[in-house]
């Protein structure tokens, strides 16, 4: 794609976000709005190129891209650029106040999770989709020791290979401390990956977490109700996993599960 092309697919692919009500965008002139988003200390606007095929060179150029500072939301997800372009992106100081980033489906293993960590331009991340990639345990590990992700709220991470090993490295962190929801189906965990995020100071503040499709059996029940560290769970998610409704409906009587309300199962 040449530059004039991509360039004008960037631009068309930006859109403000507001929160101007219906009666309000009635007298606000479109271009002012623009004007004034742009000229904003803080972003203003989501960035979506989502399954455009874009190769390294062009994830370059995008990371070059002039108006990328009034960006608050990028969603990157099904390309090209894999960890290589994964690096280019946490080195790109002009996403410094980036709010929320997604990079699903790019096939990024632990070298592009450990760029993210270290990056020193994200720390103002609040929501992070990284689904169906290649992150097992190391990735986790550098996630979990990452103090430039610390602040994160919202963490995706379905269809990746984490393993017990890798909820087991996750649960060690010493910095997720804001997590409000965590989404883990498909990731392989078990009993014994459920076991280690049900002893995990990371949970303290979850209110929805997701665990479809696990091979999570009917003693995974005991781990979540018998937890310490749920006392703010909502809503959880078991569908598909070796638990019988029977078992799972302890859930809404256990005493330290006190804010529980909405449990999912097949």
């Amino acid at each position: 794609m040449s530059g004039s092309l991509f360039e004008s697919l960037v631009r068309n692919s930006m859109t403000l976000i507001t929160d101007i009500d219906e009666s309000e965008s009635m007298v606000v002139h479109e271009g002012d709005m623009f004007a004034r988003a742009e000229a904003s200390e803080d972003p203003k606007f989501k960035l979506e190129l989502n399954d455009k095929d874009i190769i390294l060179e062009e994830l370059e150029e995008l990371m070059r891209y002039p108006r990328l500072r009034a960006v608050k939301m990028l969603y990157l997800d099904d390309n090209s650029f894999e960890d290589d372009g994964v690096k280019r992106l946490a080195d790109t100081e002009a996403l410094h106040k980036l709010n929320t980033l997604s990079l699903a489906g790019n096939k990024i293993t632990d070298k592009g999770m450990q760029a993210l960590a270290v990056s020193p331009y994200l720390k103002n991340l609040r929501t992070l989709f990284l689904p169906h990639n290649q992150l097992g345990p190391e990735a986790m590990k550098a996630l979990a020791e990452s103090e430039t992700l610390a602040n994160l709220e919202f963490l995706y991470l379905k269809g990746n290979p984490l393993g017990p090993e890798g909820a087991k490295e996750l649960a060690r962190s010493p910095h997720l401390r804001h997590l409000t929801e965590l989404y883990l189906d498909r990731a392989k965990i078990g009993n014994e990956g459920l076991k280690a995020l049900c002893e995990s100071e990371i949970m303290q503040t979850v209110e929805k977490l997701t665990l479809p499709h696990n091979e999570l059996e009917n003693a995974a029940i005991d781990l979540l109700a018998d937890s310490d560290f749920l006392p703010n769970l909502v809503t959880l998610d078991l569908y598909r996993n070796r638990i019988s409704q029977s078992t799972a409906q302890r859930l809404k009587q256990a005493p330290k599960l006190k804010h529980f309300k909405f449990l999912q199962m097949d």
